[in-house]
């Protein structure tokens, strides 16, 4: 009988207490490795430890590629180092660089020296790669020939490399100096004579990624260009390494869990493990520098409400416009900063063209204020009926007056907090900074301070005061 992969997962689960090796192994050989991997990670301590005595290292090993470093680490440190060298030789390289950057200085150094040479020699090279470059999300276990050979010698040294290429789908042709010429698929040798040589049937390859470049670069050239591979190479055009559609998909989700985080005030390293197993402590610190400064920051606010005092000691019924008017700054700066890093996260515009997409923000921000001002002016003679006679505290102020006010304010607020909202991100991004940065409880604190300003300010030459 067929089981869907959470199916498989229940079983799992309910064969852990029983501590049945035999029913187990059987599972989690039918069990896709991922999903074996997430069904390991979703038990509580007490049954994964209990999972680690009835189960031994061959049957673990098929789930480290899939599991968070630390989780990892701590079934590696299970086992003998014999046992713990064999399992990581085992890793392609990609995930070896990625769970040896995730482990601590100590672990990864220990790791490292148990490895044989040209895995050590292969994942020290990896490792001097940033994570967040192009580089450090490549493998080394990919097809290549040479453009002298044959189709026949191509397909022979294939064969011999084959339980060592991570992907054969995508063939890179190279020269003596290991300078990129080309590629091929496998139909490409299969589907030709022998005899031909391999330039005959490549295909010139022109999208390459230096190792140096961000990672979210080379994931978006893969959606651009719909690569199954994407070559990483040197300054010399030397192919170092190719970043597979996998790593592509793992990189963007990263990045935008990364810039949905930024933009909601979180800052710090994104953890591995899951939110209920990371600890409190985690997302505290994560958290709190962001909400203290802009809590400091929003005092400005405040001083900027005490030192128009007198105005609304005079016309009190301004404070009845005065939350919506800030917050519709703090909206639609908000929008269009969410806009315009989408935008440039997906490459559609660079920030040399800064003033073409501030001149649209502010056509935008124009239309929307001058439409929600109109709208909410027509609304205030509404509004005014509908007040208590109690609140008419102050010295009379007119329908007409609060109406204009109230209408300029909005246009003003929206337009300016429209184009603040696109400008700083883009700025960020001329900087060499994350625009993701710019995150929107600081944009929204910001314009808070613009709009008080814009209102007390038009209100006090409105009323002559």
């Amino acid at each position: 009988m067929s089981y869907p992969a959470q199916g498989l997962k229940e079983r799992f689960w309910g064969l852990v207490p029983n501590g049945d090796a035999v029913a187990l192994r059987t599972l989690l050989e039918r069990m896709p490795p991922q999903a074996a991997a997430e069904a390991f990670e979703e038990l509580d301590e007490g049954n994964q430890a209990k999972l680690l005595k009835t189960l031994n290292s061959d049957d673990f090993e098929r789930l480290l590629p899939h599991l968070p470093a630390p989780l990892a680490d701590v079934i590696l440190q299970h086992f003998p180092q014999s046992v713990q060298a064999e399992a990581l030789e085992e890793m392609w390289d990609d995930d070896l660089a990625d769970f040896l950057q995730e482990v601590s200085d100590e672990d990864r150094d220990r790791y490292i020296n148990l490895l044989d040479e040209e895995t050590k020699e292969t994942a020290e090279e990896l490792l001097r790669y940033p994570e967040t470059v192009a580089g450090g999300r490549m493998t080394t276990a990919f097809a290549r020939v040479r453009s002298e050979m044959t189709i026949a010698e191509a397909i022979a040294m294939l064969a011999e490399k084959k339980e060592e290429t991570e992907i054969l789908a995508r063939i890179y042709v190279v020269d003596e100096q290991q300078r990129i010429l080309g590629k091929l698929r496998l139909r490409d040798l299969t589907f030709n004579p022998a005899t031909l040589r391999i330039t005959d049937v490549m295909q010139p390859e022109t999208v390459t990624i230096d190792a140096m470049d961000d990672q979210e670069e080379a994931a978006n050239m893969m959606l651009k260009y719909d690569l199954m591979t994407l070559p990483v190479v040197d300054g010399e055009q030397r192919l170092l390494g190719v970043i597979t559609h996998d790593d592509a998909m793992e990189i963007l989700q990263e990045e935008s869990t990364e810039d949905l985080e930024r933009q909601s005030g979180i800052s710090g390293h994104q953890e591995e493990t899951d939110y209920l197993e990371t600890p409190v402590f985690s997302h505290f610190r994560r958290r709190f520098l962001w909400v203290l400064g802009l809590a400091l920051l929003a005092i400005v606010s405040g001083y900027v409400i005490c030192s128009y005092e007198s105005v609304l000691d005079g016309w009190f019924l301004l404070a009845l416009y005065m939350p919506m008017v800030v917050a519709a700054g703090g909206n639609t700066g908000a929008q269009a900063a969410t806009t315009v890093i989408r935008a440039m996260s997906l490459g559609e515009f660079e920030p040399r063209e800064f003033l073409g997409a501030i001149w649209k923000e502010l056509r935008i921000g124009l239309l929307m204020g001058l439409l929600l001002g109109g709208c909410v002016a027509l609304l205030t003679p509404v509004v005014m009926m509908a007040l208590p006679e109690t609140s008419a505290t102050g010295q009379v102020l007119k329908t007409s007056d609060l109406a204009l006010i109230v209408a300029c304010s909005l246009t003003a607020q929206v337009t300016t907090s429209t184009v603040l909202g696109a400008a700083l991100p883009i700025l960020a991004r001329a900087l060499k900074l994350d625009p993701a940065v710019v995150a929107s409880p600081a944009i929204t604190t910001v314009v808070d301070v613009t709009g008080l300003i814009i209102y007390f300010g038009l209100a006090k030459w409105i009323l002559g005061i």
